[in-house]
């Protein structure tokens, strides 16, 4: 299996995102460690792993608390040992559609604060306990927004680009300790709102002003990928087994497009 006996913490683990690859992680060997804020979706996140037959446990972690998160993170530390793969999917409601002339700053850097302050907490909690005696993995998430010019998109796209931006930078300075660092960018993904994902809310005024449901509106944007197609949580989940594992052992300050060829704006 790609990830037998890895210990593998996914922080927003109670996500869409983050339960779809705790249970991939899961089915390749690896044992799931799931913190979020939210300890009943924490929870039914870990049992559909157990449901499959994978070994899940669950922390609570509010990762826009440093303190916290550093705590929570050394006593999970103190429990399991040495944290082999660490993934932040944390994931925070914000502006998309807003140009700047009805934009006011709070709500531009809502998006900033949050996923960077939430990526940059989780990461230094974690990296003290890495690659002790094996090679460490760390993997953020970014999307087309952050290298795509899409109107009404700035604070979330300047959000994207500082984390891949962040995720170089990291990778530069933590090779040299044996950890890679790398940067997975999905697309919009298609079965995320059903599986109960912020973004059928986030999507729902896109669509509502088009006169489309949140899955019609979807289905549009298939049509701005070379595939014709989005890509599904299992996707997602599938691409970052393998970068988690040692096949991509050698691969690091590297941005890995998820989108089935998004068509640049």
């Amino acid at each position: 299996m790609l990830l037998d006996g890895k210990r593998i913490v996914i922080m927003g683990g109670s996500g869409a995102i983050g339960t779809a690859m705790a249970k991939m992680f899961a089915r390749e060997g690896a044992r799931v460690y799931l913190g979020a804020r939210g300890l009943a979706r924490l929870e039914a996140a870990a049992e559909a792993v157990r449901a499959e037959g994978g070994t899940a446990e669950i922390f609570s972690v509010d990762c826009l608390d440093e303190a916290a998160t550093r705590q929570a993170v050394d006593d999970l530390a103190k429990r399991i040992g040495e944290i082999d793969v660490a993934i932040n999917a944390t994931s925070f409601l914000h502006d998309q559609g807003t140009f700047i002339d009805g934009l006011d700053l709070e709500t531009f850097m809502s998006p900033v604060d949050n996923f960077l302050r939430s990526l940059f907490n989780s990461t230094k909690a974690v990296v003290p306990h890495m690659a002790k005696t094996r090679q460490g993995v760390i993997l953020t998430l970014s999307t087309p927004a952050g290298r795509a010019a899409t109107p009404g998109h700035l604070g979330y796209s300047v959000t994207c680009a500082g984390v891949e931006a962040f995720s170089r930078v990291l990778a530069a300075e933590l090779g040299g300790r044996n950890i890679r660092v790398v940067c997975l960018g999905p697309h919009a993904i298609s079965d995320a709102p059903q599986a109960g994902s912020y973004t059928a809310e986030l999507f729902a005024p896109k669509a509502s002003a088009m006169g489309l449901s949140v899955d019609q509106w979807l289905g549009g944007g298939a049509q701005s990928t070379f595939l014709g197609r989005l890509p599904t949580l299992e996707d997602v989940a599938e691409t970052a087994a393998f970068l988690a594992s040692d096949k991509a052992r050698s691969m690091t300050a590297a941005y890995v497009n998820l989108t089935a060829g998004m068509i640049p704006d």
